[in-house]
């Protein structure tokens, strides 16, 4: 893991236990995963590999980007206070889900080279 930069700001992921007290978020749940915009780390349980790993890294650095780019206000004007984390959630979500595809499809799009990734299937972080 390395540090890296959105719009100016470090953030540092942080390896900590599956039981670390940082992987609880500010419901009070348990997650593989959380974001502090006050430490500007993402913490990640020991138990995430592979995979699973990469899809919750780019999950967490999509609440990175919309911390870092000062987004957060302009996702919230559009719903509700009590539906704010579902909106971040959902959208941290879809980042993770189909960025992968999205950015291959307009590398495509504009008749650039995409990578071919070396491990399985659609391009990987391990391999941009």
């Amino acid at each position: 893991m390395a540090p890296f930069v959105l719009n100016g700001m470090l953030w540092v992921p942080v390896v900590v236990p599956h039981d670390d007290h940082r992987l609880v978020d500010r419901t009070g749940t348990a997650r593989l995963a959380t974001t502090d915009p006050s430490t500007h780390c993402v913490y990640l349980s020991n138990r995430l590999k592979g995979k699973d790993l990469e899809t919750v890294m780019l999950h967490e650095v999509g609440h990175c980007a919309l911390y870092s780019f000062g987004l957060l206000e302009q996702l919230h004007s559009f719903v509700d206070e009590d539906d704010w984390i579902e909106a971040e959630e959902w959208l941290c979500n879809y980042l993770a889900n189909y960025g992968r595809d999205i950015f291959h499809a307009a590398k495509t799009a504009l008749a650039r080279p995409v990578p071919k990734c070396k491990c399985e299937g659609p391009l990987c972080l391990t391999c941009l």
